[in-house]
């Protein structure tokens, strides 16, 4: 088997109302708590790192699975909403993602017709999918122009 190791360094100075850093080989940026939630709300947050996480894996993995399938000249546009809830006890969960892919292709009759396997295809190849199912619920609701 073969392994492979994703270095996070992050850093957080003082209370919860702070803001962070977080450095990766190719990902830098700053961290806190998202207003709506009684945070600064002056960077990204966790819950959004997550949704891009998702995104970003899926919309990789739906272009190689369209590339397999040998569909070429293919536009993506993928939106992703997370949805999160705080529950009475004031635990705060990621119940759903959302993908909403947008597909430009030159053969729209023969992906209409192949378009449900191929998103199920990139789902279960998703690394980040992977990692959530059984935990948050993904939703993929394609559109093909």
């Amino acid at each position: 088997m073969i392994t492979h190791d994703f270095t996070v360094q992050t850093l957080w100075n003082n209370g919860r109302n702070s803001t962070g850093e977080f450095k990766a080989d190719h990902l830098n940026g700053n961290i806190s708590i998202p207003s709506s939630l009684g945070g600064p709300g002056n960077a990204s947050n966790p819950d959004e790192l997550l949704v891009a996480a998702a995104s970003s894996c899926y919309i990789i993995s739906l272009s190689a699975a369209l590339e397999r399938a040998r569909f070429t000249d293919v536009t993506i546009e993928l939106t992703s909403i997370g949805t999160a809830s705080l529950s009475d006890d004031e635990q705060f969960k990621m119940e759903k993602i959302t993908h909403r892919p947008t597909i430009s292709v030159n053969e729209t009759d023969k992906l209409h017709k192949r378009i449900d396997r191929l998103i199920e295809i990139a789902d279960r190849n998703c690394m980040v999918s992977k990692a959530i199912r059984g935990n948050v619920e993904i939703i993929i609701e394609p559109i093909i122009n």
